[in-house]
């Protein structure tokens, strides 16, 4: 079998076998190859295979397709050895099993950095997904084994933790989607009140299962900043299950709410716990992607995402020094829309950049 080597590009070092009998499709809409080339079409090209052989043809894109150096008009086979330029990316046809580092050649030290980096927050994730699947299998068990004796007070135990890692995937999904996906803000006049209610209702039975309570404090009369509604909402779920894992169990408190300031033209959005707050130490760190104070509770991601989420906004993501006796992160976003602020690029937290990923 063959498989397509990223021989050069932003994607070096990628593998994508071929398998016989399904087509494949180089671009970046959802169905295409995984790759992160932005001078590539959303559908740029097809490989289809034809017997014990694969065609190659252009899909009418925006930068053409090369096979060897030249551009192809036409369906056009492929032969190992050969190479496919899409955008900035050069692919070599290779048997499945060919070493892709000698085929490579030798890497530059940024490509090893990127490749380390990447290799890092791979093994984040993996261990994050681990531990959440280990929990759940732990629950299931305890539910499984209750429905076999016909023990509904076994149930109850077990489903609790369930339903937290639930919780958990769910949200590490979310993260994932919004710290890789490439998508234009779209803002609207949005009313403050029923955004922090409706999450307010969304994470108040993860808030019970831990046995704390989760207050909604909204200042009367508050505008109706212009904001990107679904981001926003996914930052202070963020903000909130980070409140709700760092409070103590049964004696928690979590405060979600909006006001405004503390400067003109702004307004705040809040998440108070208390729980034992950031250490001085990792209180910048914490910021960054793949960083987290959780141990292998946590991903790494909710924070560096709420942080990116507010400056795409024009805003800032703060964590208040000088709250006692908890943590205060606030969420400071302008009123009116600031179309310079509103990319889908921009600098990235600190951290990100080595990972070669992009919002």
């Amino acid at each position: 079998m063959l498989s397509l080597v990223v021989a050069e590009g932003p994607d070096r070092g990628a593998v994508f076998p071929l398998p016989p009998g399904e087509p494949q499709l180089i671009g970046r809409s959802s169905e295409s190859l995984p790759l992160t080339d932005r001078r590539i079409s959303r559908r740029h090209a097809e490989l289809t295979p034809d017997g014990d052989r694969w065609l190659l043809r252009d899909l009418d894109s925006r930068n053409g397709t090369r096979l060897n150096g030249r551009l192809i008009d036409a369906v056009t086979p492929l032969a190992e050895g050969d190479r496919i330029q899409c955008g900035d990316t050069e692919f070599e046809v290779a048997p499945e099993d060919a070493p892709v580092r000698d085929r490579l050649g030798p890497m530059s030290d940024a490509d090893e950095a990127r490749l380390a980096a990447a290799g890092r927050a791979v093994a984040s994730l993996s261990h994050s997904i681990k531990n959440i699947l280990q929990a759940l299998r732990g629950g299931a068990d305890a539910v499984e084994l209750a429905l076999v004796r016909g023990e509904l007070d076994l149930a109850r135990q077990g489903w609790p933790i369930v339903a937290r890692n639930l919780d958990r995937i769910h949200a590490l999904a979310l993260n994932l989607l919004a710290f890789a996906h490439d998508r234009p803000l779209d803002r609207e006049p949005t009313l403050l009140p029923p955004m922090l209610r409706e999450v307010g209702d969304l994470l108040r039975p993860a808030a019970s299962r831990r046995g704390a309570e989760l207050e909604i404090a909204i200042e009367a009369d508050l505008p109706q900043p212009s904001l990107d509604l679904g981001a926003v909402h996914q930052a202070l779920v963020n903000l909130v299950m980070n409140a709700i894992e760092a409070v103590p169990e049964r004696r928690g408190r979590i405060r979600l709410g909006a006001s405004r300031g503390p400067e003109a033209g702004v307004v705040t959005l809040f998440v108070e716990d208390n729980g034992p707050g950031l250490p001085a130490a990792v209180r910048q760190r914490g910021f960054e992607p793949f960083v987290s104070t959780k141990g292998q509770r946590g991903s790494g991601l909710g924070l560096a995402v709420s942080r990116r989420i507010a400056e795409r906004h024009g805003g800032e993501l703060r964590l208040e020094e000088t709250y006692r006796n908890g943590s205060r992160f606030e969420l400071r976003l302008p009123i009116e829309a600031d179309d310079a602020s509103d990319r889908t690029r921009g600098p990235l937290p600190r951290g990100e950049d080595d990972l070669g990923l992009e919002f």
